[in-house]
C-alpha cells in the first residue's frame, strides 16, 4: 500500500512538472500573414493563461512546425480563440492589495504581443495578460489598439490619516465615447468593472442596443459537471499500537475484503483543456477483522485466549483534486484528497477465555471502551477513463477507531473501483 501511495504521488508530480505534460497538442487553426494571405493548418494549442508570445504552426502541406511571433503574422485562430498581433501599451502595476503603491502615475510599458479577441464587430474588445499576470483590455480605433486605462493605488485620507484604495477608472470615460451610438450606455457603464465578464456584458448590451451584428465573440467556457457511480472492492488493514491494550497491539489483524462504492460529482474546470477537476464522492466502505491473542499463565496448563473483533461500516464524503491527460482515445489520471467518514454500524467485541487449574472462565464485552465514530483520511489514486467508463486503484490512510492517546490506530485501504458516468 505504501508502494501504491508513493507511485501515485510520483505519477502526479511527473504529469505536472515533466516535459511529457507539455506534449504537443496540434489542433485545426489558421494564420493570416503580413500579405493578408490566410493559411490553414494546425496550431499547438495550450489554452493559454498568459497571452502567448509565440505559436507553432504546421500548414497542411508541411509537417515541420514553424514558430511565429507577433511581428510575423497579423492574426491566428485555433479552437474557439482568435488572437491579433499588435504593439501596445500595457499597464503593469500590480492590483493585489498588499502590492499597491501610493503613486498615481501610470506604469506603462510597450509590448509586442498577441491580443485575444473577445468581441469582433462594429466595436471590438481585446484582452492581454502580460508576463506579470496583469490583465489589460483594449478597444480598436483607426486600426490601433487603445489601452483601456485602469489603475489602483493607495491614498491617505486627510481626516483620519488612514490609507484607502483609490481607483483610476479612466476606461469608463473612454468607453463612454467609444460606445456613444447607444443612448442608454451610460446606465450600463455605472456598473461596469474592469473584468472580462463585466466588459463582455457591456459590449453585448451595446450591440443589442444598436442592432449591430457581432462577427465573432469568444466562447465563455463554463464549468462542466459530470455525475456517475463507483463500485468495487476494498482491502482494509487495521493496525493498533501503543503501551496499553496488549491483547490488541500484540496481534496482526488480517486484511478484510469488502464491497466499496458510491456516487460522484466531478466539477471539471474549463481552463487548461479540461485537465483539472474537483471530484466529490458520497462513498460507502466497511471492514471486518478478527484475531486471537494467547498468553501462558503460571502453571503448565494455565493460559488465556483473547478473541477480538472489529467491524465498521462508513458513509464517507471524499474530496479529491484530479489531473487527467489524454493517451490515444483514453485518459490516464491521478488524484489526491481527503476523506471524512461517519460510522453507521459498529462491532467492537472481546471474548476472554481463561483456563486455570482446569477451570474455565469466560469474560465478554467491548474490546475498546471508547471508540471514534468519525474517521479522517488522505486519499491517493491513479486510473484511466474510456468514454463513460473508468477504472481506479486507490489508497486511503485513515485515523482509525481509537480515542486513546496511549493507543494509536490506523486503517489502510487498498481499493479497486469501476466507474460509470451517467
Amino acid at each position: 500500500m505504501k508502494t501504491l501511495t508513493k507511485f501515485t504521488m510520483v505519477l502526479l508530480l511527473t504529469l505536472v512538472f515533466s516535459p511529457s505534460y507539455s506534449q504537443q497538442n496540434y489542433l485545426p487553426g489558421y494564420i493570416i500573414k503580413k500579405n493578408k494571405d490566410t493559411i490553414n493548418g494546425t496550431i499547438d494549442f495550450r489554452d493559454w493563461d498568459k497571452t502567448p508570445d509565440e505559436i507553432k504552426f504546421k500548414s497542411n502541406t508541411i509537417n515541420n512546425p514553424v514558430a511565429y511571433k507577433p511581428l510575423d503574422i497579423i492574426e491566428f485562430g485555433v479552437e474557439d480563440q482568435i488572437y491579433s498581433s499588435g504593439i501596445v501599451e500595457t499597464e503593469v502595476t500590480k492590483l493585489s492589495t498588499n502590492e499597491l503603491k501610493t503613486s498615481t502615475q501610470l506604469n506603462i510599458k510597450i509590448d509586442t504581443t498577441f491580443l485575444q479577441v473577445l468581441i469582433r464587430g462594429d466595436k471590438e474588445l481585446f484582452y492581454y495578460k502580460n508576463k506579470d499576470s496583469r490583465q489589460n483590455y483594449y478597444i480598436k480605433r483607426d486600426g490601433k489598439f487603445d489601452l483601456l486605462v485602469h489603475k489602483k493605488y493607495i491614498q491617505e485620507q486627510g481626516t483620519t490619516g488612514k490609507n484607502v484604495i483609490v481607483e483610476n477608472n479612466r476606461y469608463l470615460g473612454q468607453l463612454t465615447l467609444y460606445l456613444k451610438d447607444c443612448p442608454t450606455i451610460s446606465s450600463k457603464l455605472k456598473n461596469t468593472s474592469y473584468t472580462e465578464g463585466s466588459l463582455f456584458r457591456l459590449f453585448r448590451y451595446y450591440n443589442e442596443c444598436t442592432s449591430v451584428d457581432i462577427t465573432f465573440q469568444k466562447e465563455r467556457k463554463k464549468l462542466i459537471i459530470e455525475v456517475g457511480a463507483l463500485v468495487g472492492a476494498s482491502l482494509t488493514s487495521l493496525k493498533l499500537s501503543g503501551s496499553e491494550f496488549p491483547e490488541l497491539t500484540r496481534v496482526d489483524y488480517p486484511q478484510s475484503v469488502n464491497f466499496a462504492g458510491g456516487i460522484f460529482l466531478d466539477l471539471i474546470f474549463p481552463k487548461y483543456q479540461h485537465k483539472w477537476s474537483i471530484n466529490s464522492e458520497l462513498f460507502y466502505s466497511s471492514y471486518n477483522v478478527e484475531n486471537q491473542f494467547k498468553e501462558v499463565l503460571s502453571g503448565e496448563n494455565n493460559f488465556s485466549t483473547t478473541t477480538t473483533e472489529f467491524a465498521y461500516s462508513y458513509i464517507k464524503l471524499n474530496t479529491l483534486v484530479r489531473l487527467k491527460y489524454p493517451v490515444g482515445n483514453m485518459f490516464i489520471y491521478v488524484n489526491a484528497g481527503v476523506s471524512n467518514g461517519f460510522s453507521i454500524s459498529e462491532t467492537n467485541y472481546l471474548k476472554e477465555e481463561i483456563v486455570f487449574n482446569s477451570r474455565v472462565s469466560i469474560v465478554e464485552g467491548r474490546a475498546l471502551p471508547l471508540t471514534r465514530n468519525y474517521e479522517q483520511g488522505v486519499l491517493f489514486g491513479t486510473g484511466l477513463t474510456y468514454k463513460r467508463y473508468s477504472f481506479e486503484v486507490r489508497t486511503e490512510i485513515g485515523t482509525g477507531i481509537s480515542k486513546y492517546i496511549e493507543l494509536s490506530s490506523t486503517t489502510t485501504r487498498f481499493q479497486f473501483l469501476l466507474g460509470y458516468k451517467f
